[in-house]
């Protein structure tokens, strides 16, 4: 995760289209809310994994999300004490993502519980919400979206 030094680390949380953690995540300090966009990957002005990794990491899109859910098996898993979900590709290769829960002005919630990850792409004409994909323990999973201004982890993906 960005922010994160290690695989099971839960890293900085972001608003939606913002490159830097903050304090608190509200609607009123949220620099992309009601702000006309699509897609933000690889966007370094809006994208985190871009702005603090560099290179070609960014946020993985909606439509990269969705193969995730699709394509992959996915298991409630502890990596050195901590929870989170192992996904495990066609190919036999798998990414542990930590439950690092979201944050709504300063209050957290699912941290343990919760898989809660942004995708780059928007949701709706109004500009206040964005899709993520997230998952709980009790294996309930999928894409869906979420307020722009709530402080969510990122998982880059790279392109080759």
């Amino acid at each position: 995760n960005v922010g994160a030094n290690a695989p099971e680390e839960y890293g900085d949380y972001f608003a939606w289209g913002e490159t830097s953690p903050k304090e608190s995540y509200t609607d009123d300090n949220c620099l992309t809310y009601g702000v006309s966009m699509t897609d933000i990957s690889g966007n370094p002005q809006y994208d985190a994994a871009t702005a603090n990794w560099g290179g070609t990491w960014r946020m993985p899109t909606q439509i990269e999300r969705q193969e995730l859910i699709e394509s992959c098996s996915w298991e409630f898993i502890a990596i050195n004490n901590v929870n989170g979900m192992r996904v495990t590709g066609p190919n036999g290769n798998s990414i542990f993502l930590p439950a690092a829960g979201y944050c709504d002005n300063v209050t957290w919630y699912d941290v343990g519980r919760g898989v809660n990850y942004w995708c780059s792409t928007s949701y709706n004409s109004s500009n206040t919400l964005s899709w993520t994909i997230y998952v709980n323990n009790n294996e309930t999973f999928g894409i869906g979206w979420d307020l722009r201004s709530h402080g969510r982890s990122i998982r880059p993906v790279i392109d080759k």
